[in-house]
């Protein structure tokens, strides 16, 4: 199958006007299409459905309803997120999932998009695992009644310079448990020991430190998505690529409105558990008839009774679903059986964090694991099966009894399904 264009559709009034929101999603990969906001041909819209809809607008009336629904009838059986960008409130009725009031920066408006595709695919996809396990186990699951309420919990890191303070008590006073690290080694200690929401660093006076902490974070399973904010001023478009770069999730103007900074962190904050909570939740569906003891992973039961359904669906958007076999090996002929059998569980453990809810991870013999990716070819996948493969490598395994160091060798492979191909051997 050819590579799949991820689009985004703007609907607007002045199509010239957003041309740096353009430019901010062809950077992360996206087509922006532009159309009027008042657009109402079919043959105007792409053929392929958008990943989402952006309406930038002055003022959002109800007639926004409509054009959302005359779109979304084009593409029926997915869920499209609608992100609006305009100077006023709009009304909790209508159907827009996130508003940013106006003015916003691109790099913002990208990254709201981002989370709103992200949870958006959550959500089909846990609908697709809830029909599997009744259509195929006979196992009826409800959602989850509510996602844990606890106050966020968020890692300042940095010198407590006066503009950093404010936002510390400004989050304090919404009820937010913020600890504060004044050194990369304090921030690690607590990162290591700690769950937290998100991570907040002071680049005021230097990127070096924060850039750093960063790229270390996406090096480790288990901090890979915890999202990371930086509070910055009038920093440079180089400075931004670099930030963006690292991994960072977010750049708060220390100058902007309070108000603001602290919604983009809880914004954050939130967005993160909520994926957390439903990955945990989600990720053990079916109790162990699905799931594979040892690493909470899905078995080979599940994954192909799934892996079809998944499949089926996707093919109908004529939309692709990749698929990455792990095989773990060990190096060191000398290792126990005990010891062999705990570095596959370590590793297995290791890649259900590293992925999205929506992608599907499964043991399908001891030594072999699989996840699917719907949506994407294997060659869009490149970057991340690249970023799965080094931190699975330099992962330190140890042995369960010993304490030694478990060293082992990993083979990839990544193909994109054909119609033969939606049931997996473990061969």
């Amino acid at each position: 199958m050819n590579e799949i264009v991820k689009s985004v559709l703007i609907l607007s009034s002045a199509p010239q006007a957003h041309k740096a929101i353009d430019r901010a999603f062809e950077i992360r990969g996206f087509v922006p299409i532009s159309l009027d906001i008042d657009c109402r041909e079919n043959e105007k819209l792409p053929e392929r459905p958008p990943a989402a809809i952006i309406l930038r607008t002055q003022k959002i009336t109800q007639q926004t309803n409509k054009i959302i629904a005359l779109i979304k009838a084009r593409y029926t059986g997915l869920n499209i997120p609608v992100l609006a960008l305009t100077t006023s409130q709009a009304s909790t009725d209508l159907a827009l999932d996130s508003v940013l009031l106006e003015p916003c920066h691109p790099a913002q408006v990208v990254l709201r998009t981002i989370g709103l595709i992200r949870l958006a695919q959550m959500e089909q996809e846990i609908g697709l695992r809830l029909e599997t396990l009744k259509r195929d186990f006979g196992i009826t699951h409800e959602h989850p009644k509510a996602i844990e309420n606890a106050p966020f919990k968020i890692l300042f890191v940095g010198k407590a310079s006066p503009e950093f303070m404010v936002i510390i008590n400004a989050l304090q006073r919404k009820s937010v448990r913020v600890i504060a690290a004044f050194t990369s080694f304090t921030a690690f200690d607590y990162l290591y020991e700690q769950k937290f929401d998100a991570v907040v660093m002071n680049g005021l006076a230097s990127l070096d430190a924060a850039l750093s902490i960063t790229q270390t974070m996406r090096k480790n399973a288990k901090l890979y998505h915890l999202p990371a904010l930086l509070m910055a001023n009038a920093l440079s478009s180089q400075d931004h690529d670099a930030v963006f770069d690292a991994g960072m999730n977010d750049i708060l103007n220390a100058d902007g409105n309070l108000e603001d900074i602290s919604k983009r962190i809880l914004e954050q904050a939130n967005f993160h558990r909520l994926h957390q909570s439903l990955k945990h939740e989600f990720g053990m569906l079916g109790g162990d008839v699905c799931t594979d003891t040892g690493t909470q992973l899905y078995n080979k039961s599940f994954f192909n009774a799934h892996l079809a359904r998944v499949f089926k669906f996707y093919d109908k958007q004529d939309m692709p679903v990749s698929l990455c076999l792990i095989r773990v090996s060990p190096s060191d002929d000398n290792k126990t059986d005990e010891a062999i059998a705990a570095s596959y569980q370590q590793i297995g453990a290791m890649i259900k964090n590293l992925v999205r809810l929506q992608d599907i991870t499964a043991r399908l013999a001891p030594n072999l694991f699989a996840i699917s990716f719907p949506g994407q070819t294997a060659g869009q996948l490149d970057p991340v099966i690249k970023r799965i493969e080094s931190i699975l490598k330099c992962a330190t395994l140890s042995d369960p009894l010993t304490g030694a160091v478990l060293k082992i060798k990993l083979e990839l492979s990544m193909t994109t399904l054909n119609t033969a191909g939606a049931t997996i051997s473990a061969a």
